[in-house]
């Protein structure tokens, strides 16, 4: 209740706080009523179950397979794993289809062409699954019908099934059958145990069935036991496809002897690379937000929408471009599912949402440094497809296929004693060339012209720079050089007074940002005076600008650049360093210069004046008081 009136000589300091960021993003409800662990908005950010706000780690090449040209038609990417008592020998391959061709990559990133045009299209979605020992792909380019990629023990085998359905999309792998949809008649087809297009049949005529009345099928997956679910454009269906008996020579179950239930006639889903199992579920996006299949079964039984599990960033949601929703993609991958869409006018896939499964919360969104051209923003992260490896050796990992052709290998598989900053940053354009160029002190005197470097053991960097009122306002590679093993010196072609201040940067800074819930030291009406505000750090680096938002209109900031501590001395390094404290690092400021307000909010971002040494925010609590002012009865 509010304040009518305090007769104390003495007014109590009131408290409030944000005491973790366990509860994730909350975006779609009133930033002043949500909890002391959710946040209103996360950017490239990510928690564990402690709650503490950390930077997301970085996406880095892991190959270049062609190119960095914006022209690049990627198709799709695979992981083709075989043993080493198939009749081939064992094989490891990231798979990745691009201009209709078909490339392999090993694990330390060499790339083989495996076959040319060899898809049928040139641009469009490659799906594919597993069979044992062959990858099944949609469609080869012969007769459109399913391709088959096999590693014959001494080469690349690429051919075409004999017969089933054309311009296939969907594969999966149920029950060792591949399961495809033929768009022209709307019908699933089931092949053959094992298939091989060797064979004189792979898909028998018996087994092509129809689900629902007419709905265009948009996607399909495997699910627990014989199921494969089944999604349309506003409905989905469980079909059970029988086991198959454990016998010398078992007779294969026919589609006739499937079964069908319906699983909702109301949400379907809009994208089959969206599909991704979580645990004993699938979580896939419909037009009413990302959904479970599993709470979409109840449903019926408790009428409302249980199913929609993206109701706390609707807001987000309602940002997608729906007429692009077919390209978005998603995995499940350490405790998260991870969806990537396209966003406004975007055709794209330039956001992506992370779901923590082991805190049941938003993670908010990755994007990456965001540009705006023309007053159009664009991310330069832009996921075509998932995979994940598991090379003999090594540990697994996630690897994106970005838009212009790029295996991007996400760096959360480094333990912690080795991180380094990089590992906390993007490297998306090249190996061994500058990311990015960052914009210190833009001088004065300056006449637009081009850019180059000095230095850092490469060469071949390019680019250009504007100015406004001789002052340098933007830049743009157009070669990012290669063979720099350290930042280079950036040059412009122009002198000017000679205060100019432009960084190279080897890797991108991710532009993490984040904005808390809203304080209002437990009283919504009343006004306050803010007294202090303290911030924890733990082992954070980063040096960074402190916003202030009252009653959500931005206020001074209440501190530039500040060191949010020295992290940890992590391998490797270069003597003389700094050794990291463990301890916990506060930090308090007086907040008595800032008007009353209702309702408070922090802001955090990365200071535009950091270095290449200042990456990794790891935020543990925000801790404020003030006091509360008397209103008279008629407010």
């Amino acid at each position: 209740m509010p304040v009518y009136y305090n007769d104390g000589l003495d007014d109590p300091v009131q408290y409030d706080r944000q005491a973790s960021f366990v509860g994730g993003q909350i975006s779609n409800f009133r930033e002043n009523l949500l909890n002391e662990s959710q946040a209103e908005y996360l950017k490239d950010l990510d928690t564990e179950k402690n709650g503490i706000l950390k930077s997301r780690r970085g996406f880095h090449r892991f190959a270049d397979l062609v190119g960095t040209s914006s022209s690049t038609n990627t198709q799709g990417l695979a992981y083709f794993d075989t043993d080493a008592s198939t009749a081939g020998g064992g094989k490891e391959q990231l798979i990745a289809f691009a201009d209709s061709n078909i490339y392999g990559i090993d694990s330390s990133g060499t790339i083989t062409t495996i076959d040319t045009a060899k898809v049928n299209s040139a641009a469009a979605q490659v799906d594919f699954c597993q069979v044992a020992d062959k990858l099944f792909y949609a469609s080869h380019v012969t007769n459109d019908r399913v391709g088959q990629v096999e590693w014959t023990g001494g080469a690349w085998a690429v051919t075409e099934c004999p017969d089933g359905p054309t311009n296939s999309k969907y594969l999966v792998n149920n029950n060792f059958r591949i399961f495809a949809v033929q768009p022209s008649d709307n019908q699933v087809y089931a092949s053959d145990i094992l298939p091989d297009s060797s064979d004189a049949t792979v898909f028998p005529a018996a087994n092509a069935f129809k689900v629902g009345l007419g709905d265009p099928i948009t996607g399909m997956a495997s699910w627990v036991g014989f199921n494969v679910v089944v999604f349309c454009k506003n409905s989905c269906y469980v079909i059970d496809t029988n086991p198959v008996p454990a016998t010398a020579s078992p007779s294969v179950p026919t589609a006739s002897t499937f079964s069908i239930r319906t699983i909702s006639t109301s949400s379907g889903c809009l994208s089959h690379g969206s599909i991704a199992q979580v645990g004993e579920d699938l979580f896939f996006l419909s037009r009413s937000g990302v959904r479970s299949i599993r709470r979409t079964m109840e449903e019926n039984m408790v009428a409302s929408d249980v199913g929609v599990i993206s109701y706390p960033i609707q807001n987000v949601i309602d940002q997608i471009n729906w007429e692009q929703t077919e390209k978005a993609t998603g995995i499940f991958w350490r405790g998260r599912y991870i969806l990537s869409v396209p966003t406004g006018s975007s055709t794209t896939n330039d956001t992506t949402l992370v779901y923590n499964t082991n805190t049941q919360s938003w993670m908010g969104v990755w994007r990456g440094a965001v540009t705006i051209a023309a007053g159009v923003q664009s991310s330069y992260i832009n996921p075509v497809d998932y995979a994940v490896t598991q090379f003999t050796g090594g540990k697994p990992f996630l690897v994106s296929l970005d838009k212009i052709g790029n295996p991007l290998q996400f760096r959360d598989f480094v333990e912690d004693i080795n991180l380094v900053d990089t590992d906390f940053q993007d490297r998306i354009r090249t190996a061994t060339g500058v990311d990015d160029v960052r914009i210190k002190n833009g001088g004065t005197g300056y006449s637009a012209g081009t850019l180059t470097a000095t230095g850092g053991g490469g060469s071949s960097f390019a680019g250009t720079y504007t100015v406004s009122g001789g002052v340098i306002d933007s830049v743009a590679i157009t070669n990012t050089g290669s063979g720099y093993t350290s930042v280079p010196t950036i040059v412009t072609s122009h002198a000017g007074n000679g205060d100019a201040n432009l960084e190279a940067f080897l890797y991108m800074d991710t532009g993490w940002e984040a904005t808390t819930r809203a304080l209002t030291f437990g009283e919504q009406m009343t006004s306050k005076d803010a007294e202090f505000a303290e911030f924890e750090f733990d082992r954070s680096d980063a040096i960074i600008d402190i916003g202030v938002l009252l009653d959500n209109e931005s206020s001074d900031n209440l501190a530039d650049e500040l060191d949010t501590g020295s992290g940890e001395l992590r391998l490797t390094f270069t003597l003389p360093s700094t050794l990291g404290s463990g301890a916990v690092t506060r930090f308090r400021y007086s907040m008595t210069q800032y008007p009353e307000f209702r309702e408070l909010q922090f802001n955090f971002k990365q200071s535009a004046q950091a270095g290449t040494d200042s990456k990794y925010l790891a935020l543990r609590s925000i801790h404020a008081g003030g006091f509360l002012n008397s209103v008279g009865v008629e407010s």
